[in-house]
């Protein structure tokens, strides 16, 4: 009997800590998919969001602090194979543990890029799919080997801090990168405010191996019931430098994911957008204009014939899209793009060797589904 007491009064205690320490996992994602058509190309299977499957983890530590978790795994649904070119991550969209605490959150491991993270919300397109804007040739949507900050929300404002560690080249310095001065640390700190009908943010960040490259940027919006108005500005110092790797280079074995950061070039890049909720979805429509100057390293065969030192262009994107919802987690799209190129070389540069058009169409139809 009293065996059986104690152990029942050990199954008690048992519970009562499971229940003061409490975890819970949610497992998340996204599945899109759609047919895109523009000038220069065959018809091909695209997305308007990177199709995905989450996991997420906490566990109650008592006082105010909790341990948590996220792994991410991204996939292109028309083959499945893996997202962004490179089948040895498997955790793509993020894999990190961090502990929340009454002052802020921390994590380490791959994480969201900050700049990424609050600038493609004054797109309306979220960057993504052929009506997305411009991305910078030091955009990195996830950043390895890191630590991140962010603080609480004080009604509406919020700041975040990153530090990443460079490739270890202690043996190695004869390598490529380190030669060339790359192998440097990276780091970023984020502003934002938004109370939900304002929104402001500030970001600065440097690449962890990318030869000190920097990226900054401002935006700011607004919301008046069903409308809301954005307008953001990046500019990148991009020093020919992108994870350690030179792209560009016929030599280089880089996928054409990464097909620009081998040169070097200056861009200014501004995006106007509107979104507004119209019966059961929403109309979106952007104008992106972005100027390249200073570019350096450029081939000719990637277009480089059409540059020097001295020389710029610019390029105009004009967007229109609509979203309709079938449901909460369930929507249907349409978009149509158009991109004036100034000439041949801006082509180039942003879509890769051989493709030179300088008026660009291209209409997009899919599907997306959350859960």
């Amino acid at each position: 009997m009293k065996k059986t007491s104690l152990a029942l009064l050990l199954a008690a205690l048992s519970a009562t800590t499971s229940a003061m320490a409490q975890s819970h996992l949610t497992i998340y994602g996204v599945v899109d998919t759609g047919i895109a058509r523009q000038t220069g190309k065959d018809t091909y299977m695209t997305h308007n969001y990177e199709s995905s499957l989450g996991f997420m983890g906490t566990e109650d530590l008592g006082g105010g602090y909790k341990a948590m978790f996220q792994l991410e795994h991204r996939l292109n649904l028309n083959d499945g194979t893996v997202y962004g070119g490179n089948p040895d991550v498997d955790w793509y969209g993020g894999a990190n543990v961090g502990i929340g605490t009454p002052f802020g959150t921390f994590r380490i491991g791959r994480v969201d890029e900050l700049p990424t993270e609050t600038l493609r919300t004054f797109d309306p397109f979220n960057q993504d799919s052929i009506a997305s804007m411009t991305l910078s040739t030091q955009r990195s949507s996830q950043i390895d080997n890191t630590l991140r900050y962010d603080s609480p929300n004080l009604s509406g404002f919020q700041i975040g801090a990153t530090y990443s560690l460079g490739k270890n080249t202690k043996g190695n310095d004869n390598s490529a990168f380190a030669l060339a001065g790359a192998d440097n640390d990276g780091y970023a700190g984020s502003v934002l405010y938004d109370n939900g009908v304002v929104a402001l943010l500030g970001n600065w960040s440097r690449l962890a191996d990318s030869n000190r490259s920097f990226v900054w940027n401002l935006g700011g919006a607004y919301t008046w019931g069903d409308l809301r108005i954005s307008l953001a500005y990046e500019k990148t110092h991009d020093r020919g430098w992108y994870n350690a790797e030179r792209s560009l280079s016929e030599n280089s074995g880089v996928a054409e994911s990464t097909l620009i950061n081998g040169v070097a070039s200056k861009m200014d890049n501004w995006i106007l957008g509107l979104n507004y909720k119209v019966g059961p979805g929403t109309f979106k429509a952007a104008f992106n204009y972005v100027k390249v100057k200073d570019v350096h390293g450029m081939s000719a065969a990637d277009g480089g014939a059409y540059w020097d030192s001295n020389s710029s262009a610019d390029l105009k994107k004009y967007a229109l899209g609509y979203t309709y919802d079938l449901s909460k987690r369930t929507s249907l799209y349409g978009m149509v793009a158009y991109t004036d190129y100034e000439n041949g070389a801006i082509s180039a540069f942003f879509n890769g060797s051989g493709y030179d058009e300088e008026h660009v169409t291209g209409i997009q139809l899919g599907m997306t589904h959350t859960f």
